[in-house]
């Protein structure tokens, strides 16, 4: 029986009742759809207002006034750390007796193009009413004659439109490095007049004015971070002659030097004729041979007794040598980068049954069954094996081939290792005099000396070890192949095959 929903009327049918009827297109589907289009195209809702709710766009804006949008919570903690980052810079303004402190912004830029002259001031807290800029090219300090200043452009709302700038009277070269150190709600007058008005009344006595020009002179070297030149030598006595220029040595002074050639061993540094002093690593050593590179910089610090401290060298180093690095790789030392030579070990697993193979016609008089192959290496590789049942220890061994001999006569069989020009040595061989024979022949281990050509085995796996020597002409360091070999010594018969099986047979290649 057929009935219609609740809210939009939308007909619906009983398949328990209706279900035997014809099914209506109209009714059932075209008039339902028209309902529903009709009521979505019914709903309306508003944009919101302080007044009336509705639709209401998200803003991560910290700074905007407008009364239609919603904050998100990222706006939220911004504008909290905004908070917090002026109520810091506030506080730190004023110490305990009222006096402002100096804050400084040293900022950086770099000429994108040859005689550039204008540069933003990367500064949106930047007022050149209120604000000192100093300025360097390439560490070169200039006047306020060299230069003019546009101010920070702001909107209604506060908002920064345009950045102020500093504009050159004279282009630099591209990759010019100018650098500015703004000095905060300080406007510096003539002859290095302060503005009393960023002056707390009557809290700065006399003696804090003076040296006020050392503090700004401290804060721009600060700035562009110590000194630099390119040096020159005789043997391992450096000398360098840096701007700007240090006047004496004095404790921590910092020496940035790119080294004109690489070092021999222990050596000094003459800063500006001032005297030679020793290079030292951070843990008191001085200079191996080549730990100053040509045309590489280095930093050194004076430590104001008698040596620069090389900086990013000299840590503490372990006791490893070329011979327990792995070949090919570095490890840094204090004679500098030494290169390994350990041979890593390689390690390959081989579990295969080698199926039956039979004397391809009486007129062969042998047959060989490759087994598996052992890589090429220079010095050692083992072999060694792991059953993976007991059912299968033919010989108590987990590398076992198994010969048939079906004629008269005598037939030989080995394990052998063939070398990548077919040299062949027979690790195991047997002899069988009869008309039908059958017999395996297996190992449990082996290991080859590679440099000496010597082989060590076990057939059963308590056996004691049995050592030979390859023959001089095999190769050793090559590709080996471990294989069976049957050798029929008549001409009748038929029938004779091997097969071979390995069970987990580690292969070790140093």
């Amino acid at each position: 029986m057929s009935s219609n929903t609740p809210n939009l009327g939308l007909l619906k049918k009983d398949p328990m009742v209706d279900g035997s009827e014809t099914f209506n297109i109209k009714t059932m589907l075209n008039d339902n759809w028209d309902k529903i289009d009709e009521a979505v195209g019914n709903i309306y809702i508003p944009d919101a207002s302080l007044t009336t709710k509705g639709i209401v766009q998200l803003s991560n804006a910290t700074d905007g006034n407008r009364e239609d949008v919603a904050v998100t919570e990222k706006a939220v903690k911004d504008a909290a750390l905004q908070a917090k980052s002026y109520t810091d810079q506030q506080i730190s303004l004023v110490t305990e007796t009222g006096i402002p402190k100096l804050v400084s912004y040293p900022l950086l830029v770099t000429a994108t193009a040859d005689n550039q002259k204008v540069f933003d001031i990367p500064l949106d807290l930047f007022d050149a009413n209120t604000d000192t800029l100093l300025v360097a090219i390439n560490r070169a300090v200039l006047d306020s004659t060299q230069y003019t200043v546009t101010n920070t452009v702001r909107n209604e709302a506060g908002e920064v439109t345009q950045r102020a700038k500093i504009i050159l009277l004279s282009g630099v070269a591209a990759t010019s490095e100018v650098t500015m150190v703004v000095l905060k709600n300080v406007p510096i007058g003539p002859e290095g007049a302060i503005n009393g008005a960023v002056l707390a009344a009557n809290s700065v006595p006399i003696n804090r004015v003076s040296g006020l020009q050392d503090q700004l002179d401290e804060a721009f070297q600060a700035a562009v971070t110590g000194c630099y030149g390119e040096s020159t030598n005789s043997g391992n006595a450096y000398s360098v002659t840096p701007s700007p220029v240090p006047s004496a040595l004095e404790s921590g002074l910092r020496v940035t030097v790119k080294i004109n050639a690489a070092n021999t061993g222990s050596a000094t540094l003459n800063v500006n004729g001032l005297g030679a002093k020793t290079i030292k690593k951070s843990n008191g050593k001085t200079l191996s041979s080549g730990n100053l590179k040509k045309d590489s910089i280095y930093t050194f610090v004076y430590d104001g007794v008698s040596s620069f401290i090389l900086q990013g060298e000299g840590g503490e180093y372990g006791t490893a040598t070329a011979a327990d690095v792995a070949d090919g790789k570095t490890i840094g030392t204090e004679n500098g980068i030494v290169t390994g030579t350990l041979i890593l070990p390689t390690r390959t697993i081989v579990n295969k049954t080698v199926p039956k193979q039979n004397l391809p016609g009486e007129s062969n008089s042998f047959l060989v069954q490759d087994i598996f192959q052992i890589p090429a290496s220079p010095k050692f590789v083992d072999v060694y094996t792991a059953p993976l049942s007991t059912t299968q220890l033919k010989l108590d061994a987990a590398i076992w081939s198994e010969f048939y001999t079906i004629e008269s006569g005598s037939s030989v069989a080995t394990l052998e290792l063939i070398d990548s020009e077919g040299v062949a040595y027979p690790i195991l061989e047997r002899s069988v005099v009869g008309w039908y024979s059958m017999f395996s022949l297996g190992l449990s281990s082996f290991s080859i000396d590679r440099q000496v050509k010597k082989i060590t085995y076990v057939v059963k796996p308590l056996d004691a070890p049995i050592s030979a020597d390859l023959p001089s002409n095999f190769n050793a360091t090559g590709v080996i192949r471990l294989a069976a070999r049957l050798v029929k010594t008549n001409s009748g018969g038929t029938g004779p095959s091997i097969k071979s099986e390995v069970q987990n047979a580690f292969i070790i290649t140093i």
